[in-house]
């Protein structure tokens, strides 16, 4: 097996750990897959009312506080972007070629028994009416306590 290539900056990482631990221990994973075709940045996690305010001002959310996956503590969504030459990219077959790594790295963790049953990922940029693809979401949490323990004794 090949060594990984990349690793979370400091920001990024502050950033990571402001969400549900089952999305730290996924993208934990992922930056340490060897055949993660580019490296990344997390842009977001949690949202405070402001930043949310400021980002529906912006058209960057359609999703008022507290009504986005950001605004949970622990945020139930994060934004993580392709970082190419030195800078973000928002050119969409960047973000499919590493939504694929994303997935199988998810069905990993499924596989391995980290993620509760009805639990699911949701990828912004599958959705019709506003895809988006920095962000990365939990469905089906409404009645499942975080895993602590057993998320975090998945990561690598």
């Amino acid at each position: 097996m090949t060594a990984p290539r990349y690793a979370w900056g400091a920001r990024s990482l502050s950033r990571l750990h402001t969400c549900h631990p089952l999305l730290i221990t996924l993208f934990e994973r992922v930056i340490a897959r060897p055949d993660l075709p580019l490296d990344l940045s997390v842009l977001c996690g949690h949202r405070t009312q402001a930043e949310q305010d400021a980002a529906v001002a912006k058209g960057a959310s359609r999703l008022r506080w507290p009504k986005s996956k950001h605004n949970s503590q622990p945020a139930l969504a994060v934004d993580v972007v392709p970082y190419v030459g030195g800078a973000v990219s928002w050119a969409w077959p960047h973000y499919h070629a590493v939504a694929s790594v994303i997935r199988a790295e998810w069905a990993a963790m499924q596989a391995e028994g980290l993620v509760p049953a009805g639990v699911g990922l949701v990828w912004g940029g599958d959705w019709a009416s506003f895809p988006d693809g920095p962000h990365w979401e939990l469905s089906g949490l409404d009645d499942v306590p975080p895993p602590l323990a057993a998320a975090r004794a998945g990561a690598r």
